[in-house]
């Protein structure tokens, strides 16, 4: 009898220490690893990437007055928030990562080798360093050992796939944009616009490929290969990969929705400023 209850209590300790790796994650850890793994600071760049191409669009000739460019980047504040965004990348996180899954992140991110790559990783998204970047490209591209594991580390952050992703919401954004201050009572019809980015899938990808590419080289040519090749190794463990494949989704999510907010605000703008006119 009391060897069978030992039994019991045996089974009972295994089945709780389980529930307690498998337990919901807190929202502590959560913001840890959004914080650490710099995915934060990279979804506080989303305003400014959209606002930089409707400049960019503005610099290349496209007539929009003065008054509805001003609305067209304040309500690109109004609409596309990182907070808003980050909250839902978040919500997603909690749903499919565990507090033990969550932790074994953030002992990668914590550790010397996880600062010192996601330190490379943040002095290499900066102004001054993209023109080095570009300058030192020909002699980056030359080493195939490190452009072969540029190649696979690609794959692995989905880094080609989630810029092709964030590159097509910003176009159709602007895009929409520009469309609603120029003609504010017609309706709005992007097919035409996604059919031409359709038509320039292919090069557009080899071409951003290559910037990946070329960026991943620059970012980590001061980290020994043994050491990233310990990050190719945390990068294909499949708690990582589920936590890449979380953040790529709801990012990409959560960004059409602002962009689809914002497109919304714009035409309410405008067709006001219509009957008023």
């Amino acid at each position: 009898m009391i060897k069978h209850q030992y039994k019991l209590l045996s089974v009972a300790i295994i089945l709780f220490v389980s529930s307690l790796s498998y337990a919901d994650v807190s929202d502590e850890s959560i913001n840890k690893l959004l914080d650490l793994s710099g995915l934060t600071i990279q979804v506080d760049q989303f305003p400014d990437l959209i606002k930089a191409g409707m400049e960019q669009a503005k610099q290349q000739g496209t007539p929009i007055p003065d008054a509805e460019y001003s609305s067209m980047v304040n309500s690109a504040d109004e609409s596309i928030v990182p907070s808003e965004i980050i909250e839902g990348i978040r919500v997603s996180l909690k749903q499919s990562i565990n507090e033990k899954e969550t932790q074994k992140l953030l002992a990668w991110y914590e550790s010397d080798l996880g600062k010192e790559i996601t330190h490379a990783e943040e002095s290499a998204s900066t102004p001054e360093a993209y023109h080095q970047m570009m300058q030192s490209a020909p002699s980056l591209l030359a080493n195939p050992e490190r452009v072969e594991f540029a190649n696979r580390l690609d794959v692995l952050l989905g880094a080609t796939d989630m810029t092709m992703g964030i590159q097509e919401h910003t176009g159709i954004a602007v895009y929409s944009a520009i469309m609603t201050a120029m003609q504010p009572g017609t309706p709005l019809n992007v097919e035409p616009f996604k059919a031409q980015m359709d038509a320039a899938s292919v090069q557009t990808r080899a071409a951003v490929k290559q910037m990946v590419t070329i960026s991943l080289l620059y970012s980590y040519k001061n980290i020994r290969t043994n050491n990233l090749r310990k990050y190719e190794t945390f990068l294909n463990d499949s708690t990582t990969m589920k936590f890449n494949k979380t953040i790529m989704g709801s990012m990409n999510r959560e960004l059409e929705s602002s962009i689809s907010k914002w497109a919304n605000i714009l035409a309410h703008i405008f067709r006001n400023k219509k009957q008023q006119s």
